[in-house]
C-alpha cells in the first residue's frame, strides 16, 4: 500500500481501490500563520511605545494594538484547535473524499455517487500561485469536476504521485 501525505491532502493506494482525502487544513495553516504575523507586529508596535511617549493619543494606540496582538492570539488559538481536530480525524468522518474503484474503473464521492469512468479522468501537475510558484499541486480532472489532491514543496514528490496514478490507468498529462 503506497500512501502520500502531505499539507492536508492524502493519498493512499491499495490493492482495490485509491482514496483521495482533503482534510481541508490548507487555509487554516495560512490563515494561522498570517494572524500569527500580525500578533508579533502588533505587539512590537505596542511594546515599543509602552512608557515612550508622554501623549496619551500615542499610548492608546499603543494599548489598542496590544490588545489586539491578544485578541488575534485567541483566534490562533482556536484555528489551532480546529487544525489540530482535523488532522487526527479517522477518514472514515472526512466529507470530502474521492475513491477510485480500480476494479470498476470509476470514480465516486463519499456517498457512493458516480462521478466519472477512468477514460474520462485526466491527473496534470500544476503550479501553485499562491505561494509564489514554491508549490506544486496534481489536479484530478474529469468533465464537470476537478479537485486538487496533492500539494507539495516537492516536485519530485508530486512527480511520483503521477507516476502512481499513471500505473493506476489514469491519464496524466
Amino acid at each position: 500500500m503506497n500512501r502520500f501525505a502531505e499539507n492536508g491532502y492524502e493519498i493512499v493506494v491499495s490493492e482495490d481501490r485509491i482514496v483521495f482525502i482533503d482534510r481541508k487544513t490548507w487555509g487554516l495553516s495560512w490563515a494561522m500563520v498570517g494572524l500569527s504575523l500580525a500578533v508579533v507586529a502588533l505587539a512590537l508596535i505596542g511594546a515599543w511605545g509602552v512608557g515612550g511617549s508622554p501623549d496619551l493619543q500615542f499610548e492608546a494606540i499603543e494599548l489598542a494594538c496590544l490588545v489586539s496582538a491578544a485578541v488575534l492570539v485567541i483566534g490562533v488559538w482556536f484555528l489551532g484547535r480546529i487544525y489540530r481536530r482535523r488532522r487526527i480525524e479517522p477518514a472514515e468522518d472526512i466529507p470530502d473524499i474521492l475513491i477510485f474503484d480500480r476494479h470498476s474503473g470509476l470514480l465516486r464521492d463519499r456517498t457512493g455517487t458516480n462521478l466519472a469512468r477512468i477514460d474520462e479522468l485526466k491527473a496534470r501537475m500544476h503550479i501553485d500561485w499562491w505561494t509564489r510558484g514554491t508549490m506544486r499541486v496534481v489536479v484530478l480532472s474529469w468533465p464537470g469536476g476537478r479537485r486538487i489532491v496533492h500539494r507539495s514543496f516537492g516536485r519530485r514528490r508530486s512527480l511520483a504521485v503521477l507516476g502512481v496514478l499513471r500505473t493506476q490507468g489514469i491519464d496524466v498529462e
